[in-house]
């Protein structure tokens, strides 16, 4: 066979790879937890380090897709003030958790290890693809009471096959690449969605997307809660996909949830 033939063939290969492999933060921000303890759990997937604080019970900040705990620091403070213990998570191969290469189930089982070793969460504030992280982990059987999932996307399919666009791939390469992840990670991509997931959950859920939102769209977090039996879903505007985390009316909306003050309207 040709080098051409060759080079063809691999490129689904190569495109999976670089779908699973994060790229660093442009910069490096600390989380605000002056009192905090650094922890590191073994799990399948490679060590994996958290930052804790407080001694109140445990809610989770679950960043998303190339993102670090400090994507989640607005709600350190409120939380701490409420009594809560803060316990942030890097997600494999992001972070000083180990790694090169992350997928949603991969990530999911080493929350799942961490939750053993850590006991039940009070609750759990995670963004983006630690949204589905989260579901994921919690259909494995993490103990978690509550569930905020803030711009949660749908269908990890999806995702793969924009990114298989975007590097060039045509129809027959894209179908090629999807099936790679099964031999890397050993879960079909195809197969990973949290409206899915999430008719099979009780944990009480609050989904928050805001409507311009260009990385994930509002109809994904929609279809979800409506899956999720007795959730609830704030739609917000004009936050994009990042300053959702920092906007006060959103923070307040997820501690009234953490808190049980059932403060949101269901669209």
């Amino acid at each position: 066979m040709n080098d051409a033939s060759t080079d063809a063939r691999r490129q689904p290969e190569e495109v999976a790879r670089a779908f699973l492999t994060p790229r660093p933060p442009k910069e490096r921000q600390a989380l605000p937890l002056e009192d905090g303890e650094v922890l590191r759990i073994a799990t399948s997937e490679g060590e994996v380090v958290l930052q804790r604080a407080g001694t109140g019970p445990l809610v989770l900040l679950l960043h998303g897709w190339e993102g670090q705990p400090a994507d989640l620091a607005a709600f350190v403070a409120p939380l701490r003030r409420a009594g809560f213990g803060v316990l942030a998570m890097d997600l494999p191969a992001h972070g000083a958790s180990a790694g090169h290469q992350m997928s949603i189930p991969q990530a999911a089982r080493a929350l799942v290890a961490v939750g053993k070793v850590l006991g039940p969460l009070h609750s759990a504030i995670a963004h983006s693809i630690g949204s589905a992280v989260l579901a994921e982990a919690l259909t494995a059987g993490l103990s978690v009471r509550r569930a905020v999932l803030i711009a949660a996307p749908a269908h990890y399919e999806r995702f793969a096959r924009g990114f298989a666009d975007a590097a060039g791939l045509d129809t027959r390469g894209t179908e090629a690449m999807l099936g790679w992840p099964q031999t890397m990670i050993g879960s079909d991509v195809r197969e990973i969605s949290l409206p899915r997931r999430a008719p099979h959950l009780v944990q009480p859920a609050l989904f928050i997307h805001s409507s311009d939102d260009r990385v994930v769209a509002v109809e994904d977090s929609l279809a979800s809660a409506a899956a999720w039996p007795g959730a609830h879903h704030i739609r917000v505007d004009g936050l994009g996909h990042r300053r959702i985390l920092s906007d006060a009316s959103v923070v307040a909306a997820a501690m009234a949830f953490v808190n049980t003050t059932p403060v949101w309207a269901s669209p």
